[in-house]
């Protein structure tokens, strides 16, 4: 699906730095498409959202697709009932909602529940897929300075989602090597924009 196809860097990421089999706590799991690829890859998933509605879409997908995920309704400013539990805690298109000390404190909150903490955020290239509304729109400096500011070390920081809409764009993704092309996602021209930290 488009959904996986889009996160394999993320994934990719997920796997280099907390093998399978290992817990993972998702932290604004939505409807649940990497929470269910993940236990597919041999992880342990918990996925929470303070939506609902979502949640039950969630559980709906984990049985159809016959992946044994968890879902729970939970609120993101306490995680008390899962502190301690997890090797990995990630939010995907979530914090970037929230103003820059609301996101620090949320990912303190997080680095209570593993040792490593995964961000994953829109660029300001987001634009070209849709109107930016709350979004709050940060550099890889400025997201891995918020990553340190919440207590953690840097393990990795890494952009992906090929931007090709503007003729020379696309031409780019053609001409350059794969490597350069890494390279440039990794400093932010890309659609997704990730820095892994680590509990010290």
């Amino acid at each position: 699906m488009t959904h996986w196809g889009f996160h394999e860097i993320l994934y990719g990421m997920i796997q280099r730095h907390c093998p399978a089999p290992g817990r993972i706590l998702d932290v604004g799991c939505g409807q649940g498409w990497s929470d269910a690829y993940l236990v597919s890859c041999g992880y342990e998933v918990t996925g929470i959202d303070n939506e609902p509605r979502l949640v039950a879409l969630a559980q709906e997908l984990s049985l159809h697709l016959a992946v044994p995920c968890t879902f729970e309704v939970a609120d993101a400013f306490d995680l008390g009932r899962y502190h301690g539990r997890f090797d990995l805690v990630y939010s995907c298109g979530v914090l970037e909602h929230f103003d820059r000390e609301v996101t620090v404190r949320l990912l303190r909150e997080q680095a209570k529940c593993a040792p490593r903490v995964l961000i994953q955020i829109p660029t300001k290239y987001t634009a070209y897929t849709g109107e930016i509304t709350d979004e709050r729109i940060y550099t890889i400096g400025q997201l891995v300075d918020i990553v340190r500011d919440a207590g953690l070390s840097i393990v990795a920081s890494f952009g992906y989602g090929d931007v090709t809409v503007t003729s020379v764009q696309i031409w780019a993704r053609r001409l350059l090597p794969r490597g350069v092309w890494r390279w440039l996602q990794n400093r932010g021209f890309a659609y997704s924009i990730a820095v892994l930290g680590q509990r010290a």
